[in-house]
């Protein structure tokens, strides 16, 4: 009890932490250490895995919602089947990549055949690629930007002769036969707004693309061939939502993997850091007159765990609320809590008083003598 009554002391109390660093066992600073990497961790932990493949769309749209509908309905009429399949316990993408390039003969700049969607004035604001071997490579020569032509071809000169180039600003999704990838755009400032890597492991087998034009209605199902002109405004939110849930997900497995590096990325680092803060203030205390000179590393090491205990509640509390520096409060509040326990328990006292002489002092008589 007394121990449990010193660590909650040790939570706005240095010279507690001082005691239990040097007096207590260090299993309990273990054990507090511990408490406080799990502590600190909650919000980098829950922010990673509740992330939706969707919010790279769902947030800003920029027309996906109507891009998407209609580039599932244009394979169905096309007669391309995108199916998830499984070999050899590995589930992919199943597409006929030439009957995929004669479909879609348009190749953009970069000289990839692709799905166009045209807006009013004729122009592609909507891709879809297909390439069943899917490299890395592709994806950042179908983010690049695209030089200017003109009627004939010919790519356009600035006034000093320089190339005109136009970033790229159309959305676009990728296929791969093994992973996919979503990149959201916005067509008037050119600023990329969302962006979705993901793969097809969490699709049942025998699922197809061109079914997320399946949508019920009231208890029936519909499809972009049987639905009524009063009922499609029911009909394309429904297929919306089926492509919303199609990038869930497309992302859990993705997000599965980034949430146990991230977590551990993050454990290393402020482990590093207790680590740090306990070697600072070794440091601080190795001065030739401290009296504090006395505390060995590993003491100086468990004073640091618990000090750390604090910053990793207040931690779990602001992570939630200040999401965007989660990562960084841990850090930055343990640096606040050991500046603030060198500065009040372990700042030496120089103000030694000098000791008086009591010893007689002898004089000499410098009269001249007469």
């Amino acid at each position: 009890m007394k121990r449990f009554k010193l660590i909650l002391k040790s939570l706005i109390n240095n010279d507690a932490c001082v005691e239990g660093g040097r007096k207590h066992p260090w299993w309990i600073a273990l054990i507090i250490y511990f408490l406080s990497m799990v502590l600190a961790l909650i919000p980098v932990f829950v922010q990673t895995i509740t992330k939706k493949g969707s919010s790279a769309v769902s947030q800003n749209t920029n027309g996906m919602e109507v891009f998407t509908q209609r580039f599932a309905e244009d394979i169905s009429d096309k007669g391309l089947i995108m199916e998830v399949k499984e070999q050899n316990g590995e589930k992919y993408l199943s597409l006929d990549q030439q009957k995929w390039n004669e479909t879609y003969t348009w190749q953009d700049e970069r000289g990839y055949n692709a799905y166009h969607h045209l807006n009013e004035n004729g122009e592609p604001d909507f891709d879809v690629y297909y390439m069943a071997d899917l490299q890395s490579s592709d994806v950042e020569k179908m983010l690049s930007n695209v030089p200017v032509r003109d009627e004939e071809g010919n790519i356009t000169h600035d006034k000093k002769g320089n190339e005109v180039w136009n970033k790229r600003r159309t959305s676009f999704i990728v296929f791969g036969s093994k992973e996919l990838a979503v990149y959201n755009f916005n067509r008037v400032s050119g600023a990329q707004v969302g962006a979705l890597a993901g793969d097809y492991k969490h699709y049942e087998v025998g699922f197809k693309i061109n079914d997320l034009t399946k949508v019920s209605v009231d208890g029936v199902e519909y499809d972009y061939t049987t639905i009524t002109p009063e009922l499609f405004s029911k009909y394309h939110e429904g297929a919306w939502n089926n492509w919303l849930k199609f990038f869930d997900d497309a992302y859990l497995y993705q997000r599965g993997q980034l949430t146990w590096k991230t977590t551990l990325l993050m454990f290393g680092i402020n482990t590093a850091l207790v680590l740090f803060m306990g070697l600072m203030i070794f440091v601080l205390t190795r001065g030739k007159h401290n009296p504090f000179r006395i505390y060995t590393i590993f003491e100086c090491m468990w004073i640091a765990c618990w000090a750390s205990l604090t910053p990793a509640i207040l931690t779990s509390g602001l992570g939630f609320l200040i999401k965007s520096f989660s990562q960084i409060i841990f850090p930055l509040l343990l640096g606040l809590r050991v500046m603030w326990l060198s500065m009040k328990s372990l700042r030496p006292d120089y103000n030694v008083p000098q000791q008086s002489s009591s010893k007689n002092v002898k004089t000499v008589n410098t009269k001249p003598v007469k």
